[in-house]
């Protein structure tokens, strides 16, 4: 019986560790930058066609993860699992009590 209960409250620990990493996938901000429109350089007359007169800008603004489809997959097997483990768990507590029955 022991072993049902832990099973249940292992398939728990799972889930909410594979609900904590979509979270943490979705609410997260990776490195990835879109970066700046380039800027429109005027031509005018003596300046060579090569140089633009503004540097570029060399940083972009970050954006979330993209892998939200993923996160939605992870989030819903997770859901999954905690209702598979609260079935084991209620299936053990139903063995204990009807062994406790038969007993009394």
């Amino acid at each position: 019986m022991n072993a049902a209960f832990a099973s249940g409250v292992s398939g728990f620990a799972s889930a909410t560790a594979l609900l904590n990493r979509a979270a943490d996938r979705v609410s997260g901000v990776r490195g990835l930058t879109i970066p700046d429109p380039p800027s429109r350089a005027v031509n005018t007359p003596g300046a060579s066609a090569g140089n633009s007169p503004l540097p570029p800008a060399a940083s972009g603004r970050a954006t979330p993860s993209p892998d939200f489809a993923m996160a939605a997959v992870e989030m819903i097997q997770a859901k999954h699992m905690a209702a598979a483990s609260g079935a084991i768990v209620r299936a053990a507590d139903d063995m204990v009590g009807a062994l406790l029955d038969i007993k009394a």
